[in-house]
């Protein structure tokens, strides 16, 4: 979804002067299939036209939050 979201704002050269970043690191996004930083794939979601869910990627493992939920014990009075 990065690669059609870049060539959709214009391809490499022009997404990587939109972000104010190198032309190769555009393409370290389109390898890892996700946009690093969150004002970078916002400037790129605008410019696309494609949600911003689709180009950010995960902000942490869900799983991660499965068990950290538990709340701690009171004890009971006697």
């Amino acid at each position: 979804m990065v690669a059609a979201a870049i060539e959709l704002a214009g391809g490499p050269t022009a997404v990587a002067e939109l972000c104010n970043v190198h032309r190769q690191t555009v393409y370290v996004w389109i390898k890892e299939w996700k946009v690093e930083r969150l004002v970078d794939a916002l400037k790129l979601s605008r410019a696309s036209g494609i949600p911003i869910e689709k180009l950010a990627g995960y902000a942490f493992d869900s799983s991660e939050t499965k068990g950290s939920r538990s709340r701690p014990t009171q004890a009971k009075p006697d």
